[in-house]
């Protein structure tokens, strides 16, 4: 009966995968580039999939940049779903690089993203070689340089994605190598594997480290096996216990999702967690500066008025049902609407505030002169 009920879970999560992520005719997405190399570390061929930020490079900045694991099937995930959040101004401009097996996924991944070797355990006759170590010395020694030599990175903003045995491979990453990357997002990881070896991995890990600087979403999908969620819960609980200084996390469950539909699911409430725009706190004086009225203008004709008031520590502008909307304050000067890609920025001349200028889409729209 236990054997019969272990066979059931084992054909389950690799019959998930399987089918979920069998080959697909290519196509060509646009703002992305192909890039095929051999490594030198360990003489296995990868192709990078680079998305650039809303299809160009914008000249004096600098972007963060998401890295995906088993980029052949989860780069377009990440590509879609990074692109309504952005449209709707939930995230920044960042730059996606899908890092995929040329070839034979299931063995590559096997053999990349576990971090000792292993053998196959009851009917998984999968081979686990234990080639992390390596792999992540080419995302390290050849990918990031690759990346960082060629666009206008924020080499302070990295995010790791990892799902399944790519989300294995992400936490062992944040132990293994904690200043590489400082955000992850990672679903559905494989923490069994090897008899729990990671649990183990993060104690040794956590008895000479008190700090952990990383911002990290883990997520989980509510149809799982009941055992796989189990020990995803007591890993995650093992984290939070250790209570590093520095790391920031969310643990989310996905509902009505399983294994392969959380890795794209939990990845949209990992990128919406990641790269969430910031409030941050200002001063109620210097609030009180912005608030008043501000004819809108085209030109010299003056087409509506726009109202900022204060309540509490926040601005408010009126919109065109009178209703009161938030401003979040991502800095000083720069205000955002949440959940709308429209950005407000305050223009002063010494210490007066002059007017404002209104952004949405990251274009500029229109300029309004303070009138108050």
């Amino acid at each position: 009966m236990q054997t019969l009920k272990y066979l059931f879970g084992l054909f389950a999560f690799f019959f998930c995968v399987n089918t979920a992520h069998s080959q697909k005719p290519k196509v060509e997405l646009d703002g992305t580039q192909v890039t095929r190399f051999t490594s030198a570390i360990n003489n296995q061929q990868y192709v990078l999939y680079i998305r650039f930020p809303n299809d160009s490079i914008k000249p004096n900045k600098k972007y963060p940049v998401l890295y995906v694991t088993d980029g052949q099937w989860f780069f377009t995930s990440l590509y879609a779903g990074y692109g309504g959040l952005r449209y709707d101004g939930l995230n920044p401009d960042i730059i996606i690089v899908g890092i995929a097996f040329s070839s034979d996924y299931e063995n590559s991944r096997s053999r990349d993203m576990s971090p000792t070797p292993a053998k196959p355990v009851s009917f998984d006759t999968t081979n686990y070689p234990g080639g992390a170590p390596k792999f992540l010395s080419v995302i390290k020694n050849e990918v990031i340089r690759y990346i960082d030599s060629t666009y206008p990175t924020d080499t302070s903003k990295r995010c790791l994605y990892g799902t399944s045995m790519g989300g294995l491979f992400a936490i062992y990453s944040l132990f293994q190598e904690p200043t590489l990357f400082n955000q992850y997002i990672i679903a559905s990881p494989y923490v069994q594997f090897n008899h729990d070896w990671i649990f183990k991995f993060e104690k040794n890990f956590a008895a000479k480290n008190k700090t952990l600087n990383a911002k990290v979403f883990f997520s989980i999908g509510e149809l799982e096996r009941k055992d796989y969620v189990n020990s995803y819960k007591k890993f995650v609980n093992q984290i939070s216990a250790t209570k590093y200084k520095g790391l920031v996390m969310k643990s989310m469950t996905i509902p009505n999702m399983s294994h392969s539909s959380t890795s794209t699911v939990g990845a949209i409430f990992g990128l919406r967690y990641i790269y969430g725009k910031p409030d941050i706190a200002l001063n109620n004086d210097l609030l009180d500066k912005y608030v008043g009225h501000y004819m809108m203008c085209t030109g010299k004709i003056a087409i509506d008025t726009v109202t900022i008031l204060r309540s509490g520590s926040h601005l408010f502008v009126i919109n065109e049902s009178n209703e009161r909307v938030k401003l979040l304050a991502e800095s000083p000067q720069r205000f955002s609407i949440e959940g709308d890609n429209v950005v407000f920025e305050f223009k002063k001349d010494h210490n007066k505030v002059t007017g404002l200028e209104v952004i949405i889409h990251d274009e500029h729209f229109l300029s309004c002169k303070r009138i108050d």
